[in-house]
């Protein structure tokens, strides 16, 4: 059986953005021939357009996308009354206004969003390169000037043949790790945590820089550092080694590497 559209709708989105119950990935899965990428793709554009590094939206081509989608909801209107017709149904009783602007507004907002992915794929945004490696983007900020510190490795088992370095741009908030000769772990005993110690906050309490692993057989890894919170002054870097998940406060019992700036 197969569900009606504006359900079919409702499942594409949430089965792109939230994911579907049991029952709901039945009845999506009973609508064959359905594609699911077209919502996909919408909301990765809508998750791409959040990030910092996108310029914003040029006039010209936020009017194109209004343009493209006031023609698909008009041609899709067009579609519904012939189907109506072609039956024999009658129109149905005209909407509040305000029933319309809400509705116009969730589908202009999906359409324009994977209209921004066609764009994207043809050739808007030609200077983002998505598919750019963690290696590449740290040669970047390298590049544009920002901070570079050595790991020093401790007494731990985990550093005996370290090495690697931080690279930190304080403006942005964002670096990249490098590690070559760190013990590999396996993620379901214990795993790796970047702590930064701010010069305006309690050396207690750094801040939590992100959990990671380093892969058996790995020849050299690049982490980039998700800071929890900003960071006015870096002072120290420290990888320690914690439970799986992390931890929200360490105690320190292992410290692998170092980095020190100036």
């Amino acid at each position: 059986m197969t569900a009606p559209r504006d359900k079919l709708d409702d499942l594409l989105i949430r089965h792109a953005t939230e994911g579907l119950s049991a029952a709901e990935a039945r009845d999506l899965a009973s609508s064959a021939g359905l594609a699911t990428a077209g919502f996909e793709q919408a909301a990765s554009a809508v998750h791409l357009a959040r990030l910092k590094r996108f310029e914003p939206l040029p006039e010209h081509v936020r009017a194109k996308l209004e343009q493209t989608a006031r023609r698909y909801l008009a041609e899709r209107n067009d579609d519904a009354r012939r189907s109506r017709a072609a039956r024999g149904v009658a129109p149905a009783a005209a909407p509040s206004r305000s029933r319309v602007r809400a509705l116009s507004n969730v589908r202009g907002a999906w359409l324009a969003a994977a209209a921004a992915t066609v764009l994207a794929v043809i050739g808007w945004w030609p200077r983002i390169d998505l598919s750019r490696s963690p290696a590449a983007e740290r040669a970047a900020l390298l590049a544009a000037g920002a901070l570079h510190f050595a790991w020093q490795p401790t007494n731990d088992p985990a550093a005996s043949a370290a090495m690697g370095d931080v690279v930190w741009d304080p403006a942005t908030q964002r670096g990249y790790m490098r590690f070559v000769g760190v013990a590999p772990n396996a993620p379901s005993e214990f795993e790796y945590q970047l702590w930064i110690f701010d010069a305006r906050r309690d050396e207690r309490f750094p801040v939590d820089g992100g959990v990671f692993d380093v892969p058996r057989g790995a020849r050299e890894v690049i982490v980039p550092i998700h800071a929890k919170l900003p960071v006015s002054q870096a002072v120290n870097f420290a990888v320690t080694v914690e439970k799986p998940g992390g931890v929200v406060v360490s105690g320190r019992e292992r410290i692998v590497l170092l980095a020190h700036p100036g």
